[in-house]
């Protein structure tokens, strides 16, 4: 009701002219505000409220008119003061809206390896300075948070989550969880795109709050989706490999209109996952750069080898633990439809898992070596390897090589120059436990420093996303997306936790 009032009168406001009084309507709903902010005794919160009711107003005139009428009609000392303060300032500063300045800050703006102090000056949805000499004056306006002796990072990405197997309120209410916990961006691996869309839409305009969205659309080899139960999950009511969010695709099919539908359901990328050899894999990764799409994939894509992987375009590449061993089998590899038994399977694998290599080997310096020379980020998911450390969540336990085999992966690829990106594949947890933090934490195990480690989850991630002019550092003109930390994470890579609050655009998440 009260959002119904505002916006009429805002339509009122915008149809007055230069030289009007304030209408009638406009002095009512004045009136109210007046009544509510004298029943506050916080400046910035009165400021706040003010500011937010007055902003619709088309010029400065009426800006200020509207300003003291609320002065002459207030009975608070606490509203007057604040009222006398914004009269006394000039246009510019009347007309600033959503002003922040987070002072006297410990800023880790994952460029630098190191904590520089100062403020961060934000107006509406961005940074718009950066003060470390303390010199910038601050706008009467400004909403500050003198944050002595705490710590800015970047908002946190996570680059692998599946959010939409479940119903789309758990999936608005994870996400709502992760943002509070420091999450300001997703990349969803594969998912319902119609929820998708629906969560990419509203997030990014505050309808729902949670992070920002990023998605892709899953291509694969028609085996896959009639041999796996889990597209069928996120296709229901059609059917899958043949619908937009997912796609089926051979030698034979129109790449173009593939890739097309993907970008026309709003998809970030094209996530390549089974079925597809090298040169379909390179058919559809140039289709996609072409129509402007990033490219990501599964390390190794059966019947591709993570080596044809990297040269064949895809930009993100999942999963660390299961790549390396891979390219010392001879031939093409085999998919896990391929094997009449899971033991067979298993066996399979086993094998692969049980063979001997190291930094020295050929075939491991060639890897990552085009790997970098590609530009291919490493997106490591080491906290599923971890739920073979400890009982899962259905009680049984996983063989904890994978997690082993992780390691020696990512801390070989990061020590020859490979990017690192921090995906946990497994967002959130019982009592609602956000995993990229342990997936930060796993990567300084696996040998990254806690920079590295905070800049995987940053802006890393953000190049991955392709949106690295726009997130993942703490620039002038970025969005505001930031987490203010109650402990220095470069002394203790558990500080990423230790979470005072939180802006996702601009807005402290509440």
């Amino acid at each position: 009701m009260r959002k119904t009032i505002l916006a009429f009168l805002i339509t009122v406001l915008v149809t007055v002219s230069v030289s009007a009084q304030l209408p009638e309507q406009i002095k009512e709903g004045l009136k109210n505000l007046t009544v509510k902010v004298d029943k506050l005794t916080d400046a910035s919160t009165i400021q706040k409220e003010i500011l937010s009711f007055i902003s619709a107003a088309p010029n400065e005139d009426l800006k200020k008119k509207a300003l003291v009428f609320i002065q002459e009609n207030s009975k608070s000392a606490h509203t007057k003061e604040v009222l006398a303060r914004l009269l006394k300032g000039s246009d510019s500063v009347v007309t600033n809206k959503n002003y922040i300045v987070l002072k006297n800050a410990n800023i880790i703006d994952a460029i630098s390896d190191t904590s520089k102090k100062g403020s961060v000056f934000i107006e509406g949805d961005k940074i718009t300075a950066i003060d470390y000499t303390n010199s910038m004056q601050i706008p009467e306006v400004a909403a500050i948070y003198d944050l002595e002796g705490k710590y800015i990072i970047p908002g946190l990405i996570d680059a692998h989550v599946h959010i939409t197997h479940g119903t789309l309120k758990d999936a608005q209410e994870h996400l709502q969880t992760a943002l509070k916990k420091g999450v300001t961006g997703v990349r969803d691996m594969g998912g319902d795109g119609r929820m998708l869309t629906l969560l990419k839409k509203n997030t990014m305009i505050g309808e729902d709050v949670g992070p920002d969205v990023f998605f892709s659309t899953i291509i694969a080899g028609p085996e896959f989706f009639e041999n796996d139960p889990r597209p069928k999950e996120v296709a229901k009511g059609a059917t899958a490999g043949k619908v937009p969010w997912q796609t089926a695709i051979t030698h034979d099919s129109d790449l173009r209109q593939v890739v097309a539908e993907a970008k026309g359901l709003g998809a970030t990328a094209i996530k390549v996952y089974l079925n597809v050899d090298k040169d379909l894999f390179r058919k559809v990764a140039a289709e996609a750069k072409r129509q402007r799409l990033k490219v990501w994939s599964h390390a190794v894509v059966p019947p591709t080898k993570a080596i044809d992987i990297t040269n064949g375009g895809s930009e993100v590449m999942s999963h660390a633990a299961s790549m390396v061993q891979y390219e010392f089998i001879k031939g093409d590899l085999k998919s896990r439809h391929a094997f009449k038994s899971q033991e067979e399977l298993k066996a399979y694998r086993q094998k692969s898992q049980n063979l001997n290599w190291d930094k020295n080997s050929a075939e491991v310096k060639r890897l990552f070596n085009a790997m970098k020379a590609n530009n291919s980020i490493l997106d490591a998911t080491m906290f599923v390897y971890t739920l073979g450390l400890e009982p899962s969540e259905n009680g049984k336990k996983v063989d904890s090589t994978r997690y082993k085999i992780g390691v020696k992966a990512v801390k070989i690829a990061y020590d020859m120059g490979v990017k690192i990106g921090a995906g946990s594949d497994h967002m959130i947890s019982k009592d609602n436990i956000i995993n990229i933090h342990r997936e930060i934490e796993l990567l300084t195990l696996a040998g990254l420093s806690n920079i590295d480690a905070i800049k995987a989850a940053t802006i890393i991630n953000a190049e991955g996303l392709g949106e690295e002019k726009n997130i993942g550092t703490i620039e002038k003109g970025k969005l505001a997306n930031l987490v203010v930390l109650n402990t220095n994470p470069l002394e203790n890579i558990e500080s990423t936790k230790d979470i005072k609050f939180v802006i996702k655009r601009g807005k402290i998440v509440e």
